[in-house]
């Protein structure tokens, strides 16, 4: 009985501490106020992105949570909508990864994401106790809320330009057929030379 007692309470305080270990990794930040200098982010966070502070437009308070406002603009889209790759307005960069059926509210209209280009500019709040990036459908102290997973961007995609998905544009033709074909023009042209000389 005794070590039955013994082995459920090392269960127990296992599960309490890797409970309060996922806790403070998923917490974004915390805050003491509705003021971007009342957010403190966490060491995990500004592991991924040293300068978030610095692109907090404002802090919300709802349902007793508090919320951080971003803005960002677009640089690229990928997997017809389900990489959109966001350039924080005095931050950094990250991978937003929203699920196929979310719906944005751009300028009061409602947008998928797949229909977003680079250039678009894109609000987003993020929640203090989870990295995600959360929409609201209306006036955000009241209407519905959609999350989209965030990722840093892999290295290979901290790039200055520009670029559109290859899933959304058509692919352009090779030129390689038009070289071949300029080439026989060549030819019979050559050989057409050749014929009127030998016959004058």
């Amino acid at each position: 009985m005794k070590s039955s007692l013994v082995v459920t309470l090392a269960v127990l305080a296992c599960a309490g501490s890797a409970f309060a270990q996922t806790t403070s990794v998923d917490r974004a930040f915390t805050a003491t106020g509705t003021s971007c200098e009342d957010v403190t982010w966490s060491d995990e966070t500004l592991e991924q992105y040293p300068n978030i502070a610095q692109a907090c437009r404002e802090v919300m308070e709802r349902d007793g949570r508090y919320y951080v406002r971003f803005e960002g603009e677009v640089q690229r889209v990928r997997n017809r909508g389900r990489e959109v790759t966001v350039d924080f307005e005095g931050g950094d960069r990250l991978t937003l990864t929203p699920p196929e059926d979310m719906s944005l509210y751009i300028d009061g209209r409602q947008r998928s994401p797949r229909d977003l280009a680079p250039g678009d500019r894109l609000n987003f709040y993020v929640p203090q106790d989870q990295l995600v990036a959360t929409f609201f459908a209306g006036e955000p102290q009241s209407a519905p809320a959609e999350q989209a997973p965030i990722r840093a961007p892999e290295p290979e995609e901290r790039y200055a330009a520009t670029e559109f998905d290859q899933d959304r544009l058509p692919q352009t033709a090779s030129a390689l057929p038009f070289a071949a074909l300029a080439g026989m023009l060549l030819v019979v042209l050559g050989a057409a030379l050749t014929a009127w000389r030998r016959l004058s």
